[in-house]
């Protein structure tokens, strides 16, 4: 019997659209493919104006923790995001495997940080204190 890796989540959005009283709603579905958890788990230390190490390649379903060692304050942003408040916005409109991340707040000295990468691709990442998408405090994650 073969069991099979791969497991779909649907998310699901609604699009209202307001034209008058008449007006149909519609639906919009994406379905993202993701592999469940293979027991593996990895830890990037976060450090003052670094990652270590700043670039790994997993497997998908693996766990990623991210432990603050430095004596300072971080945050963990997609390269696509700004700020702290960039990240609350996504994080609160996107329930997607794909979305993830930790605020500056919710990250001192000491605090860790899991994320389950259960989609393949490459995921880029920065501190917005200490790096820039690209400079700095940034890293990459590529899940296959």
């Amino acid at each position: 019997m073969k069991i099979s890796l791969v497991s779909s989540i649907v998310v699901s959005a609604v699009l209202l659209v307001s034209c008058g009283a008449d007006s149909p709603e519609s639906a919009v579905t994406t379905t993202i493919a993701t592999v469940p958890p293979n027991g593996e788990s990895i830890t990037i230390q976060v450090l003052d104006n670094s990652y270590r190490p700043s670039e790994y390649e997993i497997k998908a379903g693996t766990e990623v923790v991210f432990e603050n060692r430095g004596r300072n304050d971080h945050n963990i942003l997609p390269d696509t995001i700004t700020d702290d408040a960039g990240l609350t916005t996504l994080l609160a409109s996107d329930m997607s495997p794909t979305a993830w991340g930790i605020a500056s707040t919710a990250f001192t000295p000491g605090d860790s940080y899991k994320h389950l990468f259960n989609v393949p691709g490459v995921y880029k990442f920065y501190c917005s204190i200490h790096g820039a998408p690209g400079a700095g405090m940034y890293g990459t994650l590529t899940v296959s």
